[in-house]
């Protein structure tokens, strides 16, 4: 089986910037691959804004992945909370997070991509997460890492945090089905990779801002719970790299950087094969042939 993991699209047409383009063009070269199946890992939209939903729900329709076996998504803080848009905005955005309606963008999210969620084996049918999907001999499974706002734990409502409730919503499900499958995955939108700040500079003070307001609170018990499953890999996004680490001997794969990241003219996908002999992981880069002659870096082959 072919997964192609992608994050962080942060569609936002209000702007000029909207990265729609972007969004396409990767799209298509990910479908051009024959991949089996795509994920998400989160910030479809910058904004939380509806209208942009709409959007990529129409593309992916058109495009043929509005289904529950060719697509699987979480969301991200991005679409329920949205991000400031202005340098004016940093002020006023933690009144902003206190006034959304968290348990309802949730299910909006759900929503507009309910194609996605059907023939799970389990899902939580008032908040959408945690949900568990089996494709050939994968297992998927997704959970909600956005925290609830807070004045002092997630003013920004960038951090986060996974309730345990959704592991123990899924006890049963992996006691049951965990030995008729080979490979076992596990969807957040959150980072777990320590982020150094060793510069000194005017940017040191924005990566140390940054650092406090993109936390998971409790890394070290979700990761053993995550262990506990029998996951093989965990995928996510977030944090603004293509990375590859391991904590506690586990594996993460972060594609946080699929269209908003350093780089003008360059987009990031990761591709997972995953077959008998184990998991084979190609961390590419893709330059637009609208921006420049299109030029792939590929990387080398990491086995899992």
């Amino acid at each position: 089986m072919k997964i192609a993991h992608i994050s962080d699209l942060h569609l936002n047409t209000f702007f000029k910037n909207s990265s729609l383009r972007e969004i396409k063009y990767l799209l298509k070269y990910v479908l051009s691959e024959g991949i089996d199946h795509l994920v998400i890992t989160g910030d479809l939209v910058d904004n939380a804004d509806l209208k942009d939903l709409e959007i990529l729900r129409n593309l992916f329709k058109r495009l043929g992945l509005l289904e529950s076996d060719r697509m699987s998504l979480v969301i991200g803080n991005h679409d329920i909370f949205g991000g400031p848009q202005t340098p004016e905005d940093i002020f006023t955005f933690p009144e902003r997070c206190k006034n959304v309606p968290y348990e309802n963008k949730v299910k909006e999210f759900g929503e507009y991509f309910s194609e996605t969620f059907k023939n799970c084996i389990y899902k939580n049918e008032d908040h959408v997460f945690p949900f568990v999907k089996i494709l050939d001999n994968v297992m998927i499974s997704g959970f909600n890492s956005i925290a609830k706002y807070s004045k002092l734990k997630n003013p920004f409502g960038s951090n986060g945090e996974i309730n345990f409730k959704q592991f123990q919503e899924l006890s049963d499900i992996y006691r049951s089905y965990s030995k008729l499958v080979k490979h076992k995955l596990m969807l957040v939108h959150h980072h777990f990779k320590k982020v150094k700040i060793e510069e000194k500079s005017y940017a040191t003070v924005w990566r140390m801002m940054e650092k406090q307001t993109m936390k998971l609170r409790k890394k070290k018990k979700i990761i053993e719970l995550f262990k506990f499953f029998g996951a093989d890999l965990v995928l996510h996004g977030h944090l603004h790299e293509q990375k590859e680490y391991i904590r506690k001997d586990l594996r993460f794969l972060n594609s946080g950087a699929s269209v908003k990241n350093n780089f003008a003219d360059r987009l990031f996908v990761n591709f997972i094969d995953l077959n008998a002999d184990g998991i084979i992981i190609d961390k590419r880069t893709i330059m637009p042939k609208y921006k420049t002659e299109r030029i792939i870096y590929p990387l080398p082959l990491e086995v899992v």
